[in-house]
């Protein structure tokens, strides 16, 4: 349900939509805001996803309501997760373009003004082809987070850049807010999908032009680093969404297994284990593979998968009993 503190609706489009899900991270929030504040390019909203926090986020937002120079609109749901806090962002986004700025992170002064310059250096008649801008990040230490790209601007998908370059590790895009609503995320009962199932599915069809240039400062080893959304659910839960993932990256990215071959190893290898701990038979499995080679790679790596699934169990077993001995404890002590 939509705030009653939001500002009335905009009568023109803001450049650039900044969103942000959050949790119980009222403790974290004013990072954002702070760094929002201090832009250097104002044409933009901030558009907050309340995952049903209980920790007087509502509260605090409507203060920053009263006195922020640039529109807040705030919406609040049932505790569900990230993802259809993502989706649900999607339907309400009014800017041109569409950042995801973490609750528990920040942007440096001049971020928007750096993507928004990036943008433009793409012609006009090449811009059918890209979705996005991306930049950098460093901790709040001042050192980058990830590799650099090797060219500064450098044009590439995402998938190009994971498989083709081996450059992994935190980055931040600005994204043409109607090609990414195309892009929804699963929104599977009781489950998380990792993130990147929904990136490198639009990067079959799109590129990004990425940049050097640090615009997002992310948090590492944090102590204020409270609940999060993507922390749902218990590992059986986590275990299906997975599963999801693995499937969706064995039938449409195979292709790159020349180039990088261990994502896919590891994937085949873990894709048993997650199915098995979420109540996924082998042939479930089997049968939502599509393509010979997946099912060839996960049944080359099913020695390994029972290994991996034993020391799952084996590891869930031995947390399980340490929580009963503890709380046996407690009870004696508390007699």
């Amino acid at each position: 349900m939509e705030d009653d503190t939001k500002p009335a609706k905009m009568s023109a489009q803001p450049f650039v939509t900044i969103f942000t899900a959050t949790y119980n991270r009222a403790h974290t929030l004013h990072r954002v805001f702070e760094s929002l504040c201090a832009q250097t390019l104002r044409d933009f909203e901030w558009l907050i996803i309340d995952d049903g926090s209980t920790d007087g986020t509502a509260e605090l937002v409507a203060r920053w309501t009263q006195s922020a120079e640039f529109p807040i609109r705030y919406f609040r749901q049932d505790h569900a997760g990230k993802h259809f806090a993502h989706n649900r962002a999607l339907i309400e986004t009014q800017g041109r373009f569409f950042v995801v700025l973490d609750s528990d992170d920040a942007f440096v002064p001049d971020a928007l003004e750096k993507l928004a310059r990036l943008w433009d250096t793409i012609s006009e008649d090449e811009r059918h082809a890209f979705y996005s801008v991306g930049g950098l990040c460093r901790d709040q230490h001042g050192t980058v987070v990830g590799k650099k790209v090797p060219t500064d601007p450098f044009d590439a998908d995402l998938r190009e850049l994971i498989y083709v370059h081996h450059n992994v590790g935190e980055k931040v895009i600005m994204a043409l807010s109607d090609v990414i609503r195309r892009y929804p995320f699963p929104q599977i009962p009781d489950t998380l999908v990792p993130e990147g199932m929904v990136w490198l599915d639009i990067a079959k069809s799109f590129k990004t032009r990425w940049s050097n240039e640090v615009v997002r400062i992310y948090y590492v080893d944090d102590p204020q680093t409270g609940a999060t959304l993507s922390q749902r659910g218990g590992r059986g839960h986590h275990a299906f969404g997975r599963w999801h993932y693995y499937i969706w990256l064995l039938n449409n990215d195979l292709e790159y297994f020349s180039s990088a071959p261990m994502p896919f190893v590891k994937a085949a290898a873990r894709l048993p284990v997650v199915g098995w701990l979420s109540s996924q038979t082998l042939r479930d499995t089997l049968t939502a593979l599509k393509g010979h080679r997946a099912k060839f790679l996960v049944m080359a790596m099913l020695p390994l998968a029972a290994l991996l699934y034993l020391a799952e169990k084996t590891r869930s077993s031995l947390q399980n009993a340490m929580k009963t001995g503890k709380s046996i404890l407690q009870i004696h002590a508390a007699s």
